[in-house]
Formats: C-alpha cells, sequence, structure tokens
C-alpha cells in the first residue's frame, strides 16, 4: 500500500519526463532557416543542411545520423547579421515522406541567442494576428 502513496506524491510534469517536455517543444512555431552543422566527434567542416529552430531545439535535413550524436550549429535569424552559435544533441531522426532529418535538443546556447529565438518567434507570432 505505501508503494501506492509514493506514487500519488511525484507531481506529474515528472511522471511525463522528457516525453512530455518534447512534445510540447513540437507545438512551439518553428523558424524556417539554413543551418551549418557540424557533427562533433567527426570533425571536419560545416555542411549546409535545410531546417528549422524553435526555442529549445532544431530540426535539420540529413541522412540519419545516430541518436545521441552531439552537433554544433551555426545559423542567423531572419533579418538579422548575428551569427548564433550553439552545440546540440540528436534526440531522434524521422523519415516523412523521403525526407529525412535529425531532431535536435540545444545543450549548449548562449542566454542572449535563446532569448533572440524566443523574441524572434513572439514577434513573428504577433505579426500574424495583426
Amino acid at each position: 500500500m505505501s508503494g501506492s502513496n509514493d506514487r500519488r506524491k511525484i507531481p506529474p510534469a515528472e511522471v511525463a519526463g522528457p516525453h512530455r517536455r518534447m512534445g510540447d517543444r513540437r507545438d512551439s512555431p518553428r523558424i524556417p532557416l539554413v543551418l551549418w552543422v557540424r557533427m562533433i566527434d567527426a570533425g571536419g567542416s560545416f555542411e549546409e543542411k535545410k531546417g528549422d529552430v524553435g526555442v529549445g531545439g532544431a530540426f535539420f535535413e540529413d541522412r540519419f545520423p545516430p541518436v545521441g550524436t552531439a552537433v554544433q550549429l551555426r545559423f542567423r535569424l531572419p533579418g538579422t547579421s548575428d551569427e548564433i552559435r550553439c552545440e546540440g544533441e540528436i534526440l531522434r531522426t524521422t523519415d516523412q515522406a523521403g525526407t529525412f532529418g535529425a531532431h535536435v535538443r540545444f545543450v549548449d546556447i548562449p542566454t542572449d541567442a535563446e532569448l533572440a529565438i524566443a523574441k524572434f518567434i513572439d514577434d513573428h507570432e504577433l505579426g500574424k494576428d495583426a
């Protein structure tokens, strides 16, 4: 009986775990843009990829890089000249109608870059309603 009492003490967000957070992020607006991506362990040069960025992560088209791969990303928000540089981890890969892609969670992104992404999305969403 104490086992069932322990379960009631766990807040709902903890029960849902990371799957709930991933779902919330996928529902957030995305900014389509070109990303420059480099696999950290593989080294080498940055490669241009079509994709999008949202608060907390990004997506880019690629042929199934391994889940867990650490990546470096570079991109510019539309209408800006400052390049955002950050690091992420590939959470999952997808194949939707022949478009292969990698879904990335930001793991190291400057606070000002994160705020710029959020502000851009907010401004863009407000512009749609006006």
